[in-house]
Formats: C-alpha cells, sequence, structure tokens
C-alpha cells in the first residue's frame, strides 16, 4: 500500500517534505533575523522587512537546491539551470511580493506581531508554489512543452 501511494503521488509528498523543511528553515531564519535586527533598528518595521527580504532571498535559495534535486529530480545542469532558476524565481517572486504587501498591513493596521504575521503568510506561499513550480518552474519538455 505504501508503494503504490509513493509510486502514485511521489512528487506531491516530497514537495510537502521539502515544503516543510524549507517552511521551517525560511520561518527560523526570518525570526532569528527579525530578533537580530530588532535590536540594531531604531525602527521596528525597518527590522522585520529586513527579516524578510534577507530570509526570502536564503529560503528561495534553499528550496531550489532541494526542490531542484529532491522533489521534481531535474535533469537540467550547466547552462540549463539559469532559465529553469529564472522560472523558480519568478514563481516566487509572487509570494515574496503578497508577503511583503501583506506582513506590514497585519502588522501596522491590525497590530499583530511580525513573528505572528509571517507565519500568516504562509499558507499562501504553500500554494502559489505548489501551483507554480508543479506546472512551470521544473516542468518537463517532453511532457509539458
Amino acid at each position: 500500500m505504501t508503494r503504490e501511494l509513493f509510486a502514485r503521488h511521489g512528487v506531491k509528498i516530497r514537495f510537502v517534505l521539502v515544503g516543510v523543511w524549507n517552511t521551517v528553515f525560511g520561518y527560523g531564519v526570518y525570526v532569528a533575523l527579525d530578533w537580530l535586527f530588532e535590536r540594531f533598528f531604531a525602527h521596528r518595521a525597518v527590522a522585520y522587512m529586513s527579516a524578510a527580504v534577507l530570509s526570502n532571498i536564503l529560503a528561495i535559495l534553499n528550496a531550489y537546491i532541494f526542490h531542484k534535486y529532491i522533489t521534481f529530480r531535474s535533469e537540467a545542469r550547466g547552462w540549463a539551470m539559469i532559465p529553469e532558476f529564472f522560472r523558480f524565481f519568478s514563481t516566487y517572486l509572487v509570494s515574496i511580493v503578497v508577503g511583503l504587501v501583506s506582513l506590514p498591513i497585519f502588522v501596522e493596521v491590525f497590530g499583530i506581531d511580525p513573528k505572528i504575521a509571517g507565519a500568516l503568510v504562509m499558507p499562501v506561499t504553500v500554494l502559489v508554489s505548489w501551483l507554480g513550480h508543479s506546472r512551470f518552474s521544473f516542468r518537463n519538455e517532453k511532457t509539458h512543452p
């Protein structure tokens, strides 16, 4: 039963596992940077927004490596990785924009702690990520021209 399930839904299962790892990684980096930057920047918004930007960059690089080699098992190598990475990044760009726009709304308008607000943005990121990566970033040219 387990082998059948994995054979049928292997990419989805790997996506979830890598997604959990990347979420823990990205959110952990965000929380750590927010904690650090809060001590150095006079304005709270500068601290959490700087943490959000930097943690997104690191999480995207982490996600690319794990999704490329583990989730989608992409065979692109050398120069072929450049367009693949740009497709991957453009998928995340939507999530980044949504996060960077909604984060200050949650914090400044609704008074939610920046660490909690960062967690509230995650469900949108997961949905956009799955749709974009499975259909665009790592598409197999033979099956999805």
